[in-house]
Order: structure tokens, then C-alpha cells, then sequence
């Protein structure tokens, strides 16, 4: 698969106590296939659907990164991966749009276990996009000096 584009939308309003209004509770990741890298956390502020931003980067990454991440992200498509199904956890939802603006959906928890062979791909991702506090496929906050 050629890919276009990728969009994740992490959410990880869960069972529990409600988040405080500062508590980012959504995030929308989108790379390009040019490189272009959109973000945007939502925080939780006048209740559940009534988000506010709280955060909003824009820049671009190197063209061989894009392209690592999107041979994965192909690989991943390609052998239709079990997923992570819980009810008491958050949701994401990945849209891959092909060269040929034909969209694939995947969803599942924030449980992480996405993967393609031995490689995670949210922490390839964390890894390869400096953006503080990434959720991607799980919703687990990674400390800077751990990396």
C-alpha cells in the first residue's frame, strides 16, 4: 500500500473520575507523506464532546522518516492485525489514506499491543515525532529520561 496520509485520534476518557478541565483528554496526530506533521490535544474544559485546545503543534519531519513510519504503517495493513478490545480504557480511531485517496479505518483501545513484528508503533512513533506526551495506541505517559 501506498500511503498518503495517517491520522490518529487517541481519546482516553475512560471509566473513573471525571478529568479536571486542564486534563488533555484527545489527541489528533496527522503525518504526511510530505513530511507535514499536524497536532493538536484537546482538553477535557466544559465537559465530554465540548473539548478545548490546549495544545497545537505544526512542522515537518525528514522525508526517511515518513517513510519508515508509513512502510510500517503499510505492513500493518497488510496483515490485518488482531486488536485490543476494553471497555474501561480509552479508544483510538487511525485513518490511512491511500496515494489513490482510498481511506482504511482501524479502531481500538488505548491498550497499546499495535505492533508490526518486533516493532511498537507507538513507541516508534513517540520516538521518531518530538511531541511531549504522545497517546497514539495507548495512553501510557512516557518520561524523557526513560528514552
Amino acid at each position: 500500500m501506498r500511503i498518503r496520509k495517517i491520522r490518529i485520534i487517541s481519546n482516553n476518557i475512560c471509566y473513573g473520575p471525571e478529568p479536571s478541565p486542564k486534563d488533555e483528554v484527545e489527541q489528533h496526530l496527522t503525518i504526511s507523506s510530505k513530511g507535514r506533521v499536524w497536532f493538536t490535544g484537546y482538553n477535557y474544559a466544559d465537559g465530554f464532546g465540548k473539548y478545548k485546545i490546549g495544545r497545537k503543534q505544526q512542522f515537518s519531519i525528514e522525508k526517511k522518516i515518513v517513510d519508515e513510519i508509513f512502510n510500517l504503517f503499510s505492513q500493518y495493513y497488510e496483515r490485518n492485525q488482531l486488536l485490543c478490545y476494553a471497555t474501561d480504557i480509552g479508544i483510538w480511531k487511525m485513518e490511512i489514506t491511500d496515494i489513490e485517496n482510498k481511506k482504511y479505518t482501524f479502531k481500538g483501545s488505548l491498550c497499546g499491543a499495535v505492533s508490526v513484528g518486533d516493532t511498537d508503533l507507538t513507541d516508534y512513533i513517540r520516538e521518531q515525532i518530538p511531541i511531549d506526551d504522545l497517546f497514539i495506541f495507548d495512553n501510557i505517559s512516557v518520561d524523557k529520561d526513560e528514552k
